[in-house]
Order: C-alpha cells, then structure tokens, then sequence
C-alpha cells in the first residue's frame, strides 16, 4: 500500500446525513450512487486502496461499496481503520454485526489503539489522511470529525471528491 494509490474516507454518522442516514430513502440511495461513482472513478485513475475509518453512516456505506467492487474490480482493497480495538463495542448490536461483517472481508484491518480514549477518532483521521492522496467525503461545512478530517486532508494537500457539494 502506497499513498499514492491510497484513498480515504470521511463522512458524517446518521444523524448529519440526509433523512438521518434512512437507507431506504432516495437521498441516502442516491449518495450510495455516488460513493461507488466515485470509487469507480478512483479505481480508473489508479487508486487501489480505500481506508474507511468504520464509523456508522458515511464510512460502513464507502467500505462497503468497496467490498461490493470487489467482485468486478481486480486489485481493489479495503483498509478498515478502527480508532480502537474495542471500538465495535460501542454501537448497538446490528450496526456491531454489520461492523463484524465488514471485517470479515476487508483485505487490511488494524486499530490506532487498544482501549477508546478522548481523541482516539482524531488520530484515526489523521493516520488515513497522512497515508492517502486523496479524500473521498461528505463535507456539509458543519463543525464535527468529519470537518477536521476534511481540513486536515487540505492542509496535506490531498485531492478533494466532496459529495455533498455534487449535490447543490
């Protein structure tokens, strides 16, 4: 894995996406649409590893529409970066069984830290950004994890796929 065909992700959990992340709504179905466009278009230009961060919402859609590629994009890899070994722990049971499930079948999976602590996700963020060359997010401009992720990959010079702009 090389950076320069590395790409991360960053986005909000389900509470700050359209329709609080309803996944049979038309908006969520349409920005599962564009995650796998613009993984497709990553794929073409290169790009062979995606690195989710696993957070409910915007990163469990992105790693698993890389795993859906997978079955017709050769070479193609998920890198399941978790802020902490225990970290499934912290969800309700079907988002830890979907987390568990995605793991299963990622071709990288490893945690910046044994146990949570405040910060953990941050230094997450910051792993995946400094070992990619590109970000794909859905960056509303609201102040969250997402925002400093979506910064810190600007201030690293990463190109920018912001999907929350394709929208407006």
């Amino acid at each position: 894995m090389n950076r320069e065909t590395t790409c991360c992700f960053t986005g909000p959990r389900p509470l700050r996406l359209p329709e609080n992340g309803n996944e049979s709504s038309p908006e969520i179905l349409s920005l599962k649409r564009d995650i796998r466009s613009a993984v497709f278009d990553a794929y073409y230009e290169g790009f062979r590893f995606f690195m989710s961060g696993m957070a409910e919402g915007f990163d469990l859609f992105a790693a698993e529409t890389v795993l859906e590629m997978k079955e017709d994009f050769d070479g193609i890899c998920l890198v399941a970066v978790l802020p902490c070994s225990d970290s499934k722990s912290r969800h309700s049971a079907a988002i830890t069984s979907r987390i568990e499930k995605i793991l299963s079948r990622a071709d990288f999976v490893f945690s910046v830290s044994e146990n949570y602590f405040s910060g953990c996700e941050l230094i997450r963020n910051r792993y995946m950004v400094d070992h990619s060359s590109r970000i794909i997010g859905y960056y509303n401009g609201l102040s969250n994890g997402t925002a400093h992720c979506w910064k810190y990959a600007l201030e690293k010079g990463l190109e920018t796929v912001n999907l929350y702009e394709s929208k407006f």
